[in-house]
C-alpha cells in the first residue's frame, strides 16, 4: 500500500493541492482574529453609520474567537476539502486509470485505503496550519487559549474531518460524476450540521453533532452525548469504508 500512498501524495503535489489547501484555512485562520479585533473599525471606516454615531462592541474572548475560527473551517474549509476528493475515484473511473492500476496484483482495500490515508493526512495539515495561524494572531490580540481545551477541541474537529473524508470517498466509489459526488456530500453534511443544531438531543449520536463539541469543549462547557457522537462516528467511517471496498470488488466498477 505503501506504493499507492506515495502516488496519491505524489498526484497531490503535481496538482498544488499541497500549497492551496492550507492556504485557503491558513486565509480563513487569520481572518477571523483580525475580523473579530477590528470589527469597530471596520464599522466606523464602511458601516456607513452617521456622523457621531458611538458603536460599541464588546472584545470578544479568544475561545469565542477560535470558535468563530472553527465555523469558517466548517463552512469554507470542509467545502474546499469535498471539492479537493470529489474527484479521488470517480475521476479515475471515468478516465480509465483504476482500470489500468486494478488490473496490477493490487489488492482493493490497499488501493482504496492508500486515498483515505491521503485524504485525512492532507485535510489534517491544512486544519493544524489554518488553526496555527489562527492561535498566532489570538495570542497577539487576545489572551492565550490553555492548551488542554484546544486539544479537546481539535480532536472533535479532526473527527468531523476524518467523517467528511470518508464520506467524500464513500461517494466516490458509488457516483461517476465528481460534480454529483460533491454535491450529495455538501449536502449530507450540511444537513448534518443543521439538524444537530437544532435537533439537538435528538441528535446528539451523530457525527454532525461534534461541531457542537468542538465548540463546547473550547469553552469549557459541560459536553453532552461525547461518547455517542464519537462511537457512532467511528462505527459509520467503518461501515463506510468496507461498503467502498467491497463496492470495489464487483466487476461493473471498473467496467464503468
Amino acid at each position: 500500500m505503501s506504493v499507492l500512498f506515495k502516488k496519491e501524495m505524489l498526484e497531490m503535489v503535481r496538482s498544488f493541492k499541497w500549497i492551496w489547501m492550507p492556504l485557503v484555512f491558513i486565509a480563513l485562520g487569520i481572518m477571523q482574529p483580525l475580523t473579530s479585533y477590528y470589527l469597530p473599525d471596520i464599522l466606523e471606516e464602511f458601516g456607513g453609520l452617521p456622523e457621531g454615531a458611538v458603536f460599541e462592541i464588546p472584545l470578544p474572548g479568544s475561545e469565542q474567537v477560535f470558535a468563530e475560527t472553527l465555523g469558517q473551517f466548517s463552512q469554507i474549509g470542509v467545502f474546499v476539502i469535498v471539492l479537493a476528493l470529489m474527484g479521488s475515484l470517480a475521476g479515475e473511473r471515468s478516465s480509465g486509470t483504476a482500470v489500468m492500476i486494478l488490473a496490477k496484483p493490487v489488492s482493493h482495500a490497499s488501493y482504496f485505503l492508500a486515498k483515505w490515508l491521503a485524504g485525512t493526512l492532507i485535510a489534517f495539515i491544512s486544519y493544524l496550519a489554518g488553526a496555527g495561524a489562527a492561535l498566532y494572531y489570538i495570542y497577539l490580540l487576545f489572551d492565550p487559549i490553555a492548551f488542554q481545551q484546544l486539544l479537546l477541541s481539535s480532536f472533535f474537529y479532526l473527527m468531523w474531518l476524518i467523517f467528511t473524508v470518508t464520506l467524500v470517498l464513500f461517494l466516490s466509489t458509488f457516483l461517476k460524476r465528481s460534480a454529483a459526488v460533491a454535491g450529495a456530500a455538501l449536502v449530507i453534511l450540511i444537513l448534518l450540521a443543521l439538524a444537530s443544531s437544532i435537533f439537538v438531543e435528538p441528535m446528539m449520536w451523530t457525527p454532525g453533532h461534534l461541531l457542537a463539541l468542538s465548540n463546547l469543549a473550547i469553552q469549557s462547557e459541560t459536553l453532552s452525548g461525547l461518547w455517542k457522537a464519537v462511537i457512532t462516528t467511528i462505527i459509520l467511517c467503518a461501515v463506510m469504508i468496507a461498503g467502498a471496498i467491497g463496492y470495489l470488488k464487483r466487476r461493473e466498477w471498473v467496467q464503468g
